[in-house]
């Protein structure tokens, strides 16, 4: 008897320990073991349903992706797989995610995102559709996009004029030298003038002075005349010195004072409106091609270079301005070719390169140039045209 129920409850034992490894296996061992990459949604049904997110204020797919995902750096995956999202740092308030049993997640607004009509912005479609909200709560959700900061334009480079001989020589037209002034008498009856003396001026009709007004006293040089026409295109001048209208009377006589002087200057000298040396010039693009000839250089040069002074045939009228730059070449001789036979056929080769120049002072049909770069020695009658 006693081994018949020792043998009933040691059969009640094992059916007790064998029940208790089942339930101790199945919850080790699940059914359905979640894959790497997935989420186990709380309320999903056996059919799979989806988990429904709505966004919030200071959500973005970095922060979604690590709650849902596990793992922040599937944000791009996230974006990927959403086209109509734009810029992934702009999402919105009230616009849902939903959580599918595989892991993805899909952002839409309110209704159905798989029918985009074509024409509206992207922008438009991420947007809810909600009632407009009270003023400070619609500062509140406003959504600023930083910008780069607008790109300065380069300053224009700067030429240094280093010719101390500027305000020493120049050329003036034939057309300025029929408008220039006159000094006809001084103060105190003398022959030569120099700084500190009081003179008498006459200025060609049209020319206005008045009390502080300053004038260069000149006297010519050469003539100089266009290298191709030989036509006269004006005159070098030196430049003797400077004086300031110191007073106009009534009758029209125009007292003036000599206030610098480089050499003698005597009764009859010239004058032209004062315009101070220029040191230096702002570079600047050319409109149209203009194209013409070196006529003279300072000091009459016959050959001159990098850094020297020349004077062009073109001026204000063709279209120059200070700041422009223009090349320097010389054409060629055209070349009879040899394998031509009786059709004698001539080959014209490009023209030489010579330099650079710039223009730093335009009267209306001359101008005055510094030479930036040369190649070789540059002279009279070559040719300038703007640069490219």
């Amino acid at each position: 008897m006693k081994a018949k129920q020792f043998f009933i409850m040691l059969c009640i034992l094992s059916l007790s320990a064998y029940s208790l490894a089942q339930e101790q296996e199945s919850i080790e061992k699940p059914e359905n073991p979640q894959k790497k990459g997935t989420v186990t949604l709380p309320d999903k049904t056996p059919e799979g349903e989806e988990q429904i997110y709505v966004i919030k204020k200071g959500d973005t797919l970095w922060h979604i992706s690590g709650r849902f995902l596990n793992n922040p750096f599937r944000w791009p995956i996230v974006w990927k797989a959403n086209p109509y999202i734009v810029n992934p740092h702009l999402i919105y308030p009230g616009n849902v995610v939903k959580i599918s049993p595989w892991g993805e997640i899909i952002i839409e607004g309110k209704g159905d995102m798989a029918a985009i009509p074509e024409g509206l912005t992207v922008e438009k479609l991420q947007k809810p559709e909600e009632a407009p909200l009270p003023a400070e709560e619609a500062q509140k959700e406003e959504v600023v996009t930083m910008l780069p900061p607008a790109l300065e334009e380069p300053a224009p480079e700067v030429i240094k004029i280093s010719s101390a001989l500027m305000e020493r020589h120049g050329l003036i037209s034939v057309k300025e030298m029929k408008g220039s002034g006159v000094i006809i008498g001084s103060k105190e009856e003398r022959l030569l003038l120099a700084r500190g003396d009081m003179v008498f001026i006459s200025l060609a009709k049209g020319t206005e002075a008045k009390k502080g007004d300053r004038f260069t006293i000149f006297a010519t040089t050469d003539e100089v005349k266009h290298p191709v026409t030989d036509k006269p295109v004006g005159f070098l001048i030196e430049t003797l010195g400077m004086l300031e209208v110191i007073n106009t009377e009534a009758d029209g006589a125009i007292a003036a004072k000599i206030d610098v002087s480089y050499k003698e200057i005597l009764k009859g000298a010239r004058l032209k409106a004062y315009e101070p040396p220029v040191k230096e010039v702002a570079i600047k693009k050319g409109g149209n091609l203009v194209e013409g000839f070196i006529i003279a250089s300072l000091e009459g040069k016959t050959g001159v270079a990098e850094a020297d002074i020349v004077y062009l045939d073109k001026g204000r009228s063709s279209g120059l301005e200070q700041g422009i730059t223009m090349s320097i070449f010389r054409p060629r001789e055209p070349i009879a070719d040899p394998l031509s036979g009786e059709e004698k056929k001539v080959i014209s080769p490009p023209p030489a390169e010579l330099g650079r120049l710039v223009i730093v002072n335009v009267e209306e049909d001359t101008s005055t140039a510094f030479i930036t770069k040369s190649r070789q020695v540059i002279y009279k009658g070559d040719r300038v045209k703007t640069a490219e």
